[in-house]
């Protein structure tokens, strides 16, 4: 779950009175609000003020704009929510709230309703400026936070943000909505809050969130009994426990110390307020499948898989609709399902608790039978695609001179036998001197240790005529000289990459690399290498072996061709085509969104074929 921004601060344990001991605990979260603005009525929203530059569109209160998304899910209580609607006009509308003393140890919090797809278009700031000098401090600017945080769901969410910049002093807040467009925002239960843990305090968080506790106790205490109603883990013998809430109500904390011959309560009635939080939606595909760089996922027909919800917000009901399988409608959590025919289908998720419903679609995002083009690459990965340099040493999956001769990409095992005819690999740069060299690319079979063995089936290309370019990805394919046929693990090897110089001016030398994913330590790595056998003194000595890169999380940009069916003609994408795409050609990104206006350069489908936008 994405949290907004959380000040963490040292709280002032309540104490409870017992023989010899005292039981007391503190949070992190124990906040008590000093101003308070539902945005329920003209009276509550009169001691705000607004400056508009667009009168017909500004900062007003509404119900919900139409949206079908209110409050009342997360403040049963609230009747409007303070909004700005869309227009495509420019704007530059403020409203500001009255003057607030900011007492030490405050926080600022909200909660915002937007899609943070036309932030680019418009989007707010918000303002503390000081009453006494007119000195202005930004506390957040939305459209820099989505995208710091890499945020792209649209439902309510919850910021804290801390106000020691403007401790001690008399200041008033605003909301700035500026720019073009953009979207309709909603904001509702803007507080001023201090940490307190004093008695009549409590804890607001939002569902799924984690409290830390912390022992305050006096005396020798020797043992800790905590329950937590409502909570995960429901109850600890930890001295200074963290407990998540994963659903929404208020809730009662107790904590029970003993010293080996007495014993202390205190419980807080109602001290933990969980707020509900609409679910967001989110389809988890076929794990057993092949990723692909123009589909979602590859597999066969007649074969059970198993879609995941990884929906966040904690839904309590699911509904998926499917088409092509055999069941169209689903209310699994995680379903399995069997795809009876070929084609390129599409699947959607609704998601849905007591705070309300999300819904996630993913248009031809699944692949049943046919041919495809898969690699080892997460949706949204080839943004990440990079030359993996190793310095002066030449470059990792490419020419180098540290003695690795060739690279291979292992694949799991197809879920039903299959084919590969040929294999594209997408190099990231293709400088060379020697331009007759071969570069061989072979499907392998795993020897009896795992490593590449077998040749099943290969291919070459000249160095001089591998493809790059500097505005877009461009396929290198390699026609295998034969079908090869896969029913398990297989490995791409790519060999013969050339690591030349030139003697004279000016001095040029091969540099040759495949694009590749480096991921963070401990997540997923395919590539392995084959390491030449050396001497004391660096020279060869006429072996080679072969490696697991296990140092490295690393994918290199290999897609071989899967078929399944093979007797039958294909009814996917077969082949490449490039030009202007005709008015009545449906295109879409290899994400399965269509598009009305192709980006030049970029790679779509359209006719059931990869498609490069000129």
């Amino acid at each position: 779950m994405k949290k907004a921004l959380l000040l963490i601060m040292a709280a002032v344990p309540l104490m409870a009175q017992a023989d010899g001991l005292q039981a007391a605990f503190s949070s992190d979260n124990a906040y008590k609000p000093y101003y308070t603005q539902g945005f329920d009525s003209e009276d509550e929203f009169g001691s705000w003020t607004l400056e508009q530059t667009n009168p017909e569109y500004t900062w007003r209160l509404t119900p919900s704009m139409g949206s079908g998304i209110d409050f009342g899910a997360i403040d049963p209580d609230s009747k409007l929510s303070l909004g700005i609607e869309y227009n495509q006009s420019d704007f530059d509308e403020t409203v500001t709230s009255p003057a607030i003393s900011v007492r030490p140890n405050s926080c600022v919090e909200f909660y915002n309703y937007f899609s943070p797809v036309w932030l680019f278009e418009a989007s707010w700031t918000l303002y503390a400026t000081d009453v006494a000098t007119g000195d202005t401090v930004q506390l957040l600017q939305q459209f820099l936070w989505a995208n710091t945080s890499a945020y792209d769901e649209t439902k309510w969410l919850r910021f804290r943000l801390p106000l020691d910049r403007v401790e001690g002093k008399t200041v008033t807040f605003s909301f700035n909505y500026k720019g073009n467009g953009g979207d309709s925002q909603l904001i509702d239960g803007f507080r001023v809050v201090q940490l307190d843990d004093s008695e009549g305090s409590s804890i607001d968080i939002a569902q799924g969130d984690s409290v830390s506790f912390a022992d305050a106790s006096q005396g020798n205490v020797t043992s800790w009994l905590w329950e937590f109603e409502g909570g995960v883990p429901a109850t600890s013998t930890e001295r200074n426990p963290t407990v998540t809430y994963p659903q929404a109500g208020t809730y009662s904390v107790s904590l029970t110390v003993g010293d080996g011959t007495s014993t202390s309560t205190v419980t807080r009635q109602g001290y933990v307020n969980v707020k509900a939080e609409q679910p967001s939606a989110l389809i988890g595909l076929p794990e057993e499948g092949y990723l692909s760089p123009f589909v979602g996922t590859l597999v066969p027909t007649g074969v059970p898989v198993t879609f995941r919800d990884l929906s966040g917000g904690y839904p309590t009901e699911w509904l998926w609709t499917f088409n092509g399988t055999d069941i169209e409608k689903s209310a699994e959590r995680n379903p399995t399902v069997t795809y009876t025919r070929k084609g390129l289908f599409s699947v959607a998720l609704q998601a849905t608790n007591g705070a309300g419903t999300d819904i996630d679609m993913m248009q031809y995002a699944i692949q049943a039978g046919g041919a495809q083009y898969v690699w080892n690459l997460e949706i949204g990965e080839s943004n990440s695609l990079a030359k993996l340099s190793l310095g002066f040493y030449g470059n990792y999956a490419g020419s180098n001179w540290l003695g690795l001769p060739a690279f291979a990409e292992h694949f799991k095992a197809p879920l039903a036998p299959a084919t590969i005819d040929s294999v594209d690999v997408y190099f990231i740069s293709n400088t060379t001197v020697t331009p007759d060299a071969d570069i061989t690319v072979s499907i392998r079979r795993p020897d009896a240790d795992g490593k590449p063995g077998e040749t099943l089936a290969s291919a070459s290309v000249k160095a001089g005529d591998i493809r790059y370019s500097d505005d877009t990805f461009l396929a290198t394919t390699f026609v295998m000289d034969r079908p090869a046929e896969v029913t398990g693990d297989f490995f791409v090897v790519i060999e013969g990459m050339p690591n030349n110089s030139l003697e004279e001016p000016p001095y040029t030398s091969d540099d040759i690399a495949v694009a590749c994913v480096r991921r963070n330590p401990g997540q997923k790595g395919t590539t392995w290498q084959l390491v030449e056998d050396q001497d004391e003194y660096g020279n060869p000595l006429g072996t080679s072996q072969w490696f697991e890169n296990v140092d490295d999380a690393v994918s290199m940009a290999v897609c071989p061709v899967i078929t399944y069916d093979r007797p039958e003609t294909p009814d996917a994408i077969t082949e490449v085509g490039s030009g202007e795409a005709a008015a009545d050609d449906a295109v879409y990104t290899l994400q399965g969104v269509r598009v009305e206006r192709p980006a030049k350069g970029s790679i779509y489908i359209r006719g059931g074929k990869k498609y490069v936008a000129r």
